[in-house]
């Protein structure tokens, strides 16, 4: 059974990326790029997520894409061979956001902690 998720995860992600870059002329979701797919068990949902160029959260992206994702639906219908074809949730991906935010953490604590040692050195030095 994950097998099949992950190919048709892999499927999907394929499919909507060529649907976003070829067939929607909608200029708010330009330069969107889809990260991963997620479909639910039953296949009936699949969570899309997506950065963009841009790398700011837009709200009209998100306006933009659940417009479109009727359309993106109906072309899927069309491309590939499934039993039901799963209503689309569009969602921002933040990993990347989370990621710069966890270095700018750890750069923090490493300058904090060379400030704490040097400082400490400083006075083994002096006592």
């Amino acid at each position: 059974m994950i097998d099949r998720l992950e190919r048709v995860s892999k499927l999907l992600n394929r499919e909507i990326s060529v649907i976003l870059q070829e067939e929607i002329n909608d200029p708010r979701v330009r330069g969107v790029s889809v990260t991963r797919v997620e479909p639910t068990k039953d296949l009936k949902l699949v969570k899309v997520f997506y950065v963009t160029l841009s790398g700011d959260p837009d709200p009209d992206i998100a306006k933009g894409l659940e417009s479109a994702s009727k359309f993106i639906r109906t072309e899927l219908a069309k491309r590939i061979s499934m039993k039901y074809v799963p209503e689309i949730s569009f969602r921002e991906d933040l990993t990347e956001k989370r990621m710069q935010e966890v270095d700018r953490l750890f750069e923090v604590i490493e300058k904090e902690h060379e400030a704490d040692t040097g400082e400490e050195g400083e006075e083994a030095q002096n006592g």
